[in-house]
């Protein structure tokens, strides 16, 4: 994927704050108690036309400018899961009203609506952080105005479409590493399929989400599933159904437009899973059966003529193999 990243220790310390300060000169003027000392930790992510953002700063202040392009309105919602600190939003043309959003939530604003930002943190305590992603208006399934009811609102993420939503954003920043290029577009498609079905189910309006993005949504919720279960061993496309409430024969379907079957998306997720393991020199001294039987293969005989079968080599070959690029 496209990364892009501010470090703030990277310059000399007179010029951080004023560079950090530049990044968004365009559309805010930023105020900090911390100017001559600042410390900002910033990455971007480009998926498509989705951007998601990993942000670690000192506290500060935002204010829009009059000469911002937001002044005329905004073609982006911008959704934030606040990991710690305070942001206090206000909004000036609907009569100063501001709204309160703490850690533990993600929180739905049209920057064209927002007038100020202020960023808080306990005295002593950790840098504020948060994700953010930013979509564009006309990607989603829903009008305007009807998003505009959850601007301000907290949302949780310990359970439904809020826990999905934190589950992608946290892991694909941890691990953007693992993505390519071509990722990225694939990526967005997916954050705009889970940014729709969250607000069509807080408004109470699954209908307005169209049948092929409930659909999509529904297979990532599934992909998410059987992940969690891999090393169950009865894991089965019947389990899977069950768990989901949909008949065996509709999950099909709905693998065959990712081009696969359920059985094959298992197997091959518990492959990798076991390839990563045996290239791992911190496991070297892990039987390759055990290893196996971890990931759902308890059968050892099973498991080698499946594995040599995808890769092309036995499991110990392949071990021997990559341990001893490694030590070269």
């Amino acid at each position: 994927m496209i990364e892009t990243a501010f470090r703030s220790d990277d310059l000399p310390r007179e010029e951080r704050f004023e560079r950090f300060r530049g990044m968004v000169r365009e559309f805010y003027d930023a105020r900090s108690e911390h100017a001559e000392d600042y410390w900002a930790h910033e990455r971007y992510l480009q998926l498509g036309a989705v951007q998601v953002s990993h942000k670690r700063f000192l506290p500060m202040e935002v204010h829009r400018t009059p000469t911002s392009p937001f002044a005329s309105g905004s073609d982006i919602y911008q959704i934030s899961l606040v990991q710690n600190g305070i942001v206090r939003t206000e909004w000036t043309e609907r009569n100063s009203v501001s709204a309160v959003s703490p850690a533990g939530g993600l929180y739905v604003h049209d920057p064209a609506r927002v007038e100020m930002s202020a960023f808080h943190v306990p005295a002593g305590g950790e840098p504020y952080q948060s994700l953010c992603m930013i979509v564009p208006k006309s990607m989603l399934a829903l009008p305007p105005a009807r998003v505009e009811r959850l601007f301000g609102r907290r949302v949780p993420v310990d359970e439904g479409f809020g826990a999905l939503l934190e589950k992608f954003l946290s892991g694909l920043t941890a691990d953007a590493d693992s993505f390519g290029p071509a990722d990225g577009p694939r990526l967005g498609t997916v954050a705009v399929d889970l940014v729709s079905a969250l607000f069509g189910h807080l408004l109470a309006g699954e209908d307005a989400v169209t049948p092929e993005s409930r659909a999509r949504t529904l297979i990532l919720r599934i992909r998410v599933f059987i992940q969690e279960h891999l090393s169950d061993p009865e894991l089965s496309p019947q389990t899977v159904a069950d768990a989901h409430h949909i008949s065996v024969s509709y999950l099909h379907k709905l693998f065959q437009t990712e081009g696969t079957t359920v059985a094959a998306f298992i197997r091959r997720q518990r492959l990798e899973h076991i390839r990563r393991a045996l290239s791992d020199a911190a496991l070297r001294g892990m039987p390759i059966h055990a290893i196996a039987a971890r990931w759902g293969f308890p059968n050892a005989a099973d498991f080698s003529r499946t594995f040599r079968a995808t890769y092309g080599v036995p499991p110990r070959d392949f071990r021997q193999q990559t341990l001893g690029a490694v030590r070269t």
